[in-house]
């Protein structure tokens, strides 16, 4: 092999092939992030900091983004996603704002908390999801007497990694925004009942769990994002797949292994699934239900769907 050659290459801004092809098609997909794990117990006093020293006023959203320290600083909490919790006081509205990336609310302590999406009123009781799909104006507002807070998941970093970001503010000024009904909800809310009813009919899945999609008609709800509410009364049999994911506890205590890191959890914890990692999950306690916030959709899309199960 003549260095000569590679160097003379380089400097004319051109690659050879044959002394790199490993770095350009790896023999298996490799996450940067290792899985992380954060306790609610933690995030709660920090919500409740947020809550007494940021003025909804003054901000966007008063939102805490859980990141993962192996993307560097950025604000990522796995590859693709962001998972973070937000946190409303009694009367405070989020001003509206639309942007390209996909995102969801899941209802954790949200009771008396309203999104708006699209000129359509979404009530988050406990355990509802409401969808913000791209480019459609949404804002939230309390209308209850005390603080709530839901979880929130994006996709804003794919969206930013493939340079098609695009974000348009709202005006706090415009009272019409808040001023609609309920009529055409359904679109974008899933009451939490419901989906609960139907994960408790749902046969087993390969790993062993029950599994409810959420879905609109029998696709992924969003193009670019793929939702799901998983039962676990056993251990699962462990599974990876080329998808990354953020699970929060719905209800519950367990644990998971993931990697070589194991995790213990409760109710309102997060943790994440970098893709091509192997996962097992297991009650400690009767059962325990995991919200799943994942970028399937992308790789189905992209026709690079797999999974692998022990």
């Amino acid at each position: 092999m003549s260095a000569s050659l590679v160097a003379a290459l380089e400097r004319s801004n051109i690659h050879p092939l044959w002394d790199r092809y490993k770095r350009i098609t790896p023999v298996a997909p490799q996450a940067k992030d290792a899985p992380m794990h954060w306790r609610w117990r933690d995030i709660e006093p920090f919500a409740e900091r947020a809550a007494k020293e940021v003025a909804i006023e003054d901000v966007e959203r008063r939102a805490l983004i859980l990141a993962n320290p192996a993307f560097g600083g950025d604000t990522v909490t796995t590859q693709n996603l962001i998972g973070a919790f937000t946190v409303l006081e009694p009367g405070d509205k989020a001003v509206p704002h639309r942007h390209t990336a996909a995102a969801i609310r899941f209802s954790t302590r949200a009771d008396g908390a309203v999104t708006i999406v699209n000129g359509r009123r979404c009530e988050m009781k406990e355990g509802d999801l409401v969808l913000t799909p791209p480019m459609c104006w949404h804002g939230h507002i309390n209308q209850g007497e005390r603080r709530t807070v839901w979880f929130d998941a994006a996709n804003m970093p794919a969206i930013c990694a493939l340079d098609a970001s695009f974000f348009e503010p709202g005006t706090r000024q415009d009272e019409r925004f808040w001023e609609v009904g309920t009529e055409g909800s359904s679109e974008y809310r899933f009451p939490g009942d419901a989906a609960r009813r139907q994960l408790a009919v749902a046969e087993r899945g390969k790993d062993g769990a029950r599994t409810f999609r959420y879905t609109r008609n029998g696709a992924a709800v969003m193009p670019t994002l793929d939702l799901y509410l998983k039962h676990i009364d056993e251990r699962t049999r462990a599974t990876r797949t080329t998808w990354n994911a953020i699970c929060l506890v719905v209800s519950g205590d367990g644990r998971s292994t993931i990697g070589d890191q194991r995790f213990e959890w409760s109710r309102h914890d997060v943790f994440t699934i970098p893709h091509w990692t192997w996962a097992a999950h297991e009650p400690r306690g009767a059962s325990a239900e995991l919200f799943i916030v994942t970028d399937r959709a992308i790789y189905e899309r992209l026709d690079l769907l797999r999974e692998e199960i022990q």
